[in-house]
């Protein structure tokens, strides 16, 4: 070991398989600096065998530190809602943690973060997401930071299908107000396809197909999802074609780059950028409405609607963009109507038998009145 001073700073020199190491202790503390030349050295061997050391760097950085340059990189190769749900995940994180530096990243000083984000009413999902996205900002994974932190229990029932009295009233709500219609259009479009919010909000006309009546979905969550195409019912053909109109009137024309639903607050004015958000007209609609529900809900309701229909397991993976049917078992919910008409077939005492009507539609019933032929309409309805 050689440590020798230059000027009032420290520096060290020794050698190491063959070369020679030369570096300032950065400091004016002669037992300071002999003790970075050990740590150098223990360094260098790790390395050596093949054990990742941490950047030296690393030991003096802070938590926003680390958040900064990660969230800079982010958006390189990831969607404008992911980054979106990025941020508002470190968000919190850097509000209670910014300030403290890596080394002091204790299990401890996690568990205090857990206890107050649930003092905040945080949910154990969330918490979770927001420590995994911290583990990432670091660079290492949450098992090797913080062995003995367990990750929280999370909810597996969160998701739930609207009735369809819960879903009237949710549009009916959004139809109330002017202001609200750019969210009425998406709400309904959410409902006819099934897409994620951040999929459709994402979307350019340029992925519309009036001629085909199609409609393809862009970038999404999942690389099955990616690219997929939906067809348009009539309720969708129409709901589009009169955004189109209203669209072409405010911008002048539905260029194939311009975004279905620009950017904008309180009225869309720019069609080169999606609308970045709809949590504060989205929460003023399910309030008026009286429906406790989540955005992400509709696409829930929309995979209930084709279950009971009897759409084809194969099929609704296609359509949802789903990689695996228990991901599909998890959006699709049996609704409790449903469930009521199954259980008649199993009725040991059967039911009187009720005389067919003569006339008014009759065709297709069977006596406990379940249809055996889907209803159809030969004139869509109209989108209010």
């Amino acid at each position: 070991m050689a440590v020798f001073k230059r000027g009032k700073v420290w520096w060290y020199e020794f050698i190491f398989a063959g070369r020679r190491i030369r570096e300032s202790a950065k400091t004016s503390r002669k037992t300071v600096a002999t003790e970075a030349e050990r740590n150098r050295r223990l360094e260098l061997e790790k390395t050596l065998a093949g054990i990742p050391a941490e950047k030296r760097e690393n030991r003096i950085n802070s938590v926003s530190d680390m958040v900064k340059p990660y969230m800079e990189s982010y958006g390189i190769n990831h969607r404008a809602q992911s980054v979106l749900f990025v941020e508002g995940r470190l968000a919190h994180v850097t509000r209670l943690l910014g300030g403290a530096l890596l080394p002091d990243l204790t299990e401890e000083i996690i568990r205090r973060y857990i206890r107050t984000r649930l003092n905040e009413g945080a949910c154990g999902r969330t918490i979770n997401m927001e420590l995994g996205e911290l583990s990432r900002a670091i660079g290492r994974k949450w098992s090797v930071l913080w062995p003995k932190v367990r990750k929280l229990e999370e909810r597996k029932d969160a998701g739930r299908a609207l009735s369809p009295e819960e879903e009237k009233r949710l549009l009916e709500a959004a139809a109330m107000k002017k202001r609200w219609q750019l969210a009425a259009t998406i709400i309904r479009a959410l409902l006819l396809t099934g897409m994620r919010c951040g999929e459709l909000t994402g979307a350019t006309w340029g992925q519309v197909d009036f001629e085909r009546k199609v409609l393809t979905v862009g970038r999404a969550k999942t690389s099955s999802g990616t690219g997929r195409q939906i067809p348009m019912n009539s309720d969708l053909f129409n709901l589009l074609t009169m955004h189109a109109a209203w669209f072409t009137k405010k911008f002048g024309e539905t260029r194939p780059e311009y975004y279905l639903f620009p950017f904008g607050k309180p009225q869309p004015t720019d069609p080169t950028r999606p609308t970045s958000t709809l949590k504060t007209v989205w929460g003023s609609i399910r309030k008026e409405a009286k429906v406790p529900c989540r955005l992400h809900d509709l696409r829930h309701t929309a995979a209930t609607k084709m279950a009971e229909a009897g759409v084809s397991e194969s099929t609704m993976l296609a359509l949802m963009g789903h990689m695996s049917r228990a991901m599909l078992e998890r959006y699709s919910h049996i609704r409790m109507a449903a469930k009521r008409g199954a259980v008649e077939a199993l009725a040991l005492t059967p039911k009187p038998k009720e005389e067919k009507p003569e006339a008014d539609g009759a065709e297709g019933a069977v006596s406990n009145g379940v249809p055996t032929n889907s209803p159809t309409t030969d004139t869509p309805s109209a989108i209010q």
